[in-house]
Order: C-alpha cells, then structure tokens, then sequence
C-alpha cells in the first residue's frame, strides 16, 4: 500500500535537492557579504545598498505593487470564482480563459498593452477620435500594477475555485429559506469559512508579483524600479558588473518572500484553528 510514510520517502531526495540548491547559495552569499562589511572592506554592498535610495526605492515599489496587485487579484479571482458557483456550465471555458491569463505574462503581455493602451494604442486613439483624451503611462507605477493585476486575477481564479466550489451549498439554501439575501450570506458565513484559503492565496499571490520579471521588463527595461529588474542589471551592467550587490538584492528579495509565505501559512493555520472551535 501506497502509505504517506512512502510518498515521503519518496520525495525525500528530491526535497533535500531542492532544499540544498535554494538554501546553499544565500547561506554562502550571506556568509561573504558578512564577512566583507565585517573586514570594513571598500564597496561593501551592504553600505551601497543602505547609502542609495534607487535600491530602497526599488525594495518599497516591489512591496507595494505586489501587495496592491495581490490584493486586487484577489478580489477579482473571488468575485470570479462566486460566480463560477453560481454558473457551474460555465466553468471549463473560464478555468481555459484563466489559465490562459495567468500564464499571460511577460512580453506578450506587455506588447498586448502597448497595442490597446499605449501612446498609439487602439482605445487611446478611438478615444481621441471621440475627444475624449486618454494617456496612460504604462511605463509608471499605474502601468506596471494594470499589468500585473492581468495576470494576478487569473491566478487568483484558478487557486480560489476549488475552495469556493466545495462549500456546502445547504448553508446558503438555509440562509436564503431564512431571509437572508446572498450579501449577506457571504459577508457572515462565506467569507469567514474561505478566509483560510483566501489568506493562503494571498502569499502566493504575493511571492508571484515579487518574483516577476519579465513583465516589467519588457514595459520599462532597464529603467523599471522593481528588485528582479535592479538585480539583473547589476549581474550585467552597462559600465561594470556588481553581482555582490546584486546577491543582496536577491537575499533582500527572498527574505521578503519568505516573510509574506511564513506569515500567510501561520495566519491560515490559525484561521483554521478559529473556525474549527467555533464550529
């Protein structure tokens, strides 16, 4: 019999490989990067890092657009996967669409943005053509979070339709045979029970938009002040290369990530614990 202690005998070996090939290389990074700004020697990264506000000011945009954008996923992949629930024929064509977006990203969708929203695009010049002006800066904090959301959305769908699928249906019909209407329902009883899941999806949501590079990239360059763009220019600088800084950037990055993935597992974990004392 296929038992769990098997399965993790199993993946055992695979999980110390990949354990060794993400945790080895920042403990050894880290180790130098201490062990310079300890010996005080000159270009010490952590210095660098601390005296310029490009690399502060890239850590707080990647922060923010990928909390906003998780958040707003969120709240979309929910409002989507309500109303899978309520339409269950619907559903192979949407999880197509939604995987589909969520694996949208990149420079087709930045070329995909440029062609309906850019300078030239085809809503800004239909827009002109009616003398409504519309400019939007695709290249700013606004354009890149429109582009993340393109693929957060989906995501969020695709993670939040089988939690919302498996609720019991009787406690709506029960709500609904009290009077209670479906606003209600979801704001008292939905939302609490799928707070667990939305809590978790939230962390993934968040490590997705912090890990992203392409995307910015390809709508900025060089010039897109997120963590992922400022680390791969210092890996291949223009003038010179400066990887040590470019590791504490990627060290920066992970602890951030890990922080959010820790944080949303102890706080679904407890939810969970919540909901099954109450119930």
């Amino acid at each position: 019999m296929f038992t769990r202690r098997a399965a993790v005998g199993w993946a055992l070996p695979l999980m110390l490989l990949m354990g060794g090939a993400l945790v080895l290389p920042f403990v050894w990074r880290t180790g130098l990067l201490l062990s310079d700004c300890a010996q005080q020697e000159a270009g010490c990264a952590l210095a660098e890092l601390v005296a310029d506000d490009e690399y502060l000011r890239a850590a707080w945009n990647t922060w923010w657009l990928s909390t906003v954008s998780a958040l707003l996923g969120l709240l979309l992949g929910l409002g989507s996967a309500v109303a899978l629930r309520q339409r269950p024929g619907a559903r192979p064509a949407l999880s197509a669409l939604a995987s589909l977006g969520a694996n949208l990203s990149g420079v087709p969708l930045a070329m995909a943005l440029m062609v309906l929203l850019g300078a030239q695009g085809v809503i800004p010049l239909a827009a002109d053509a009616m003398g409504w002006p519309l400019r939007l800066d695709l290249q700013g904090m606004g354009g890149l979070l429109l582009a993340y959301v393109c693929f957060q959305a989906p995501l969020a769908t695709l993670l939040l339709v089988a939690p919302v699928g498996l609720m019991d249906r009787s406690l709506q019909e029960a709500a609904a045979t009290l009077g209670a209407p479906d606003g209600l329902f979801w704001r008292r009883v939905g939302l609490p029970l799928l707070l667990p899941s939305l809590v978790e999806t939230f962390g993934l949501l968040f490590a997705n938009a912090a890990a992203a590079f392409a995307t910015p990239f390809a709508l900025s360059g060089t010039s897109a002040q997120v963590l992922a763009v400022r680390m791969a220019s210092l890996v291949s600088g223009d003038i010179f290369a400066q990887p040590e800084l470019s590791a504490l950037l990627a060290l920066l990055l992970f602890s951030m990530m890990a922080v959010m993935l820790a944080a949303s597992r102890w706080a679904a974990a407890r939810c969970r614990r919540l909901l099954e004392g109450t119930s």
